[in-house]
């Protein structure tokens, strides 16, 4: 058995580039930073080319995890075969103690690796499952049952693979995503004034953002239809969009098109995402699937209200105290919602205090990264 003093050798198998945009590789930046670094010797085996530099939104200590890439198209192809050899040595020769899979491919190489003695298999899943087609979803019917553990962010998922995918709930785990309330925090007045200006906006602008990958999920049209109703009421108003994504030219085409250029500011992927927030009015996410989205947890403690579509797991983030639901693929629905906040401050203020208030008390880095140093432990242990 492990001794709890231990160091434990975690493998955290990937298909994305951590250092690159989105909510996934934020969720493994914030676990390897926080877990103890004295008690887990971590790599990070990517299926993907590293990010170019020009699109690296964070950094990396290196002293708590070792990078690796190793890119890969179809996980059946020459390279994901090459892939699962590397990681089906390196556990065989015991280099690892966990092996922790994200996405797809990810999980495939994981499931089918052969059962060693003291190797313990997790599948992290982050969303509702939207890519997999009837055929992928088959096949987990058959892997899931390989893995010791599945962890998710939201019971929503888990609750999702009970039903679609046969996984066994008393090998399902949820642990909420942490956010680092010490780098996003609500802006006083001044502070906001300047970070506005640094923007080119000033006090009376109504400021609507979003942060998200354009991609088809995260429904850009949907907002960018809602904004047209908005700013028709409020001249005033501006939608700061930051992310980038395969969707990003087909997106500006549409906001030029609608005549909204000069009020649809597209910022592209940025690392400054804690000093964008705090200016915002309301934070808005018309998403058509998530997972627990790590976009609303960072407005939400920078302070800011957030309209959202109640999908996956938006309203365990989001309750009627705490921000606004609305169906998705609405705008109208999404587009009221948005003008009810931007003509109430005292609500938009409300909203915004009482879900920083929960942030801060629930989804800490710490507490997450302690649940999962716990389950890493249990499982270790044989428990």
């Amino acid at each position: 058995m492990e001794s709890p003093t231990q160091t434990l050798r975690l493998l955290l198998l990937t298909d994305t580039a951590i250092l690159g945009s989105g909510g996934s590789e934020r969720f493994l930046r914030n676990l390897v930073a926080n877990l103890p670094a004295e008690g887990f010797s971590v790599d990070v085996l990517q299926l993907a080319e590293p990010p170019a530099e020009a699109r690296r939104v964070a950094g990396i200590d290196e002293s708590r995890a070792r990078l690796m890439y190793h890119p890969i198209d179809a996980v059946y192809g020459v390279r994901g075969l090459a892939a699962f050899r590397r990681v089906r040595e390196r556990v065989v020769q015991r280099h690892y103690d966990i092996v922790q899979s994200h996405h797809e491919k990810s999980d495939l190489i994981n499931a089918f690796l052969p059962r060693i003695a003291g190797v313990r298999r997790i599948s992290n899943r982050r969303d509702m499952g939207f890519q997999k087609s009837g055929r992928v979803r088959a096949l987990f019917r058959r892997a899931n049952g390989r893995f010791d553990r599945i962890v998710a962010p939201a019971s929503s998922i888990v609750d999702a693979l009970v039903a679609g995918e046969n996984a066994n709930r008393a090998r399902c785990l949820t642990i909420p995503n942490g956010v680092d309330t010490t780098r996003f925090v609500p802006a006083d007045g001044p502070a906001r004034a300047r970070m506005r200006a640094a923007l080119g906006f000033s006090a009376d602008h109504l400021l609507i953002g979003c942060v998200a990958s354009f991609t088809p999920v995260k429904q850009h049209e949907a907002l960018i239809a809602a904004f047209a109703q908005v700013w028709a009421r409020h001249p005033h108003a501006h939608l700061l969009l930051v992310g980038d994504g395969p969707l990003r030219a087909t997106i500006d085409a549409q906001v030029r098109a609608m005549g909204l250029h000069e009020h649809v500011h597209m910022l592209g992927a940025r690392a400054d995402v804690e000093n964008i927030l705090p200016v915002l009015d309301v934070f808005a996410l018309a998403s058509s699937t998530e997972g627990m989205s790590n976009a609303i947890l960072e407005a939400q403690a920078c302070g800011v209200a957030v309209v959202a579509t109640d999908v996956g797991g938006n309203a365990e983030l989001i309750h009627q105290s705490t921000g606004i639901l609305v169906p998705a693929s609405m705008p109208q629905a999404l587009a009221r919602a948005l003008c009810d906040l931007a003509e109430d401050d005292d609500r938009r203020d409300a909203l915004a205090a009482a879900a920083l208030r929960r942030v801060t008390r629930e989804h800490s880095l710490a507490a997450m990264a302690a649940a999962y140093g716990r389950m890493y432990r249990e499982l270790a242990n044989g428990h």
